[in-house]
């Protein structure tokens, strides 16, 4: 107890304390922040001016959809086993991705679901014969495409850049993140 009672070790307790619960509530208040930001990634209450939704998160959920369709679409075609197979894990690896939720991961799960579908594009562009109809088939691209763009340019990534310039790059704040252990929201990219 006589340790307490000395003025100078009170005060560096005292500094101490404030400094670690100040520190503990910027990492609680910018966690906080940063996940809403992030949870902006599906947010339903964005719709477009033709009333569908804009989030990313939602237009990637159609992608599952559409990758389910061209599966069905090329399912029995005699070329299509390893683009089949390839597009069929693709898919399911974006839609563990957005259960999960983190969103580095569902760039990166879309970005294969991409290519599997431009692979089995290739294929029906250089002759592959689809056993169901065409029709269809252009369809679930043209979905398929516009679902990603609106993805794309949906304004998820400029919410996370402007909260990063105004809150996470502002003097003290930019300090107090690092050493509070705060990571910025994840960019869709």
């Amino acid at each position: 107890m006589e340790f307490f009672k000395k003025r100078q070790n009170a005060s560096i307790i005292f500094i101490v304390v404030v400094i670690l619960f100040s520190l503990i509530g910027c990492h609680i208040s910018l966690t906080k922040a940063c996940d809403k930001i992030e949870e902006a990634f599906f947010d339903k209450t964005q719709l477009s001016a033709e009333g569908y939704y804009t989030c990313p998160g939602d237009q990637l959920e159609n992608c599952v959809k559409y990758a389910n369709r061209l599966l069905s679409v090329i399912n029995g075609a005699d070329w299509s086993g390893d683009v089949y197979t390839a597009l069929a894990q693709a898919r399911q690896a974006l839609s563990d991705a957005l259960d999960d939720g983190d969103i580095s991961d569902i760039y990166d799960a879309n970005q294969e679901l991409i290519a599997a579908v431009e692979a089995v594009e290739e294929l029906v562009n250089a002759g592959a014969v689809l056993p169901e109809s065409s029709d269809d088939y252009e369809t679930i691209l043209s979905d398929f495409y516009s679902a990603q763009s609106v993805a794309a340019n949906s304004a998820y990534n400029d919410y996370v850049d402007q909260f990063a310039s105004t809150t996470l790059r502002a003097f003290p704040t930019n300090i107090l993140r690092r050493l509070a252990f705060v990571s910025a929201p994840e960019k869709f990219e």
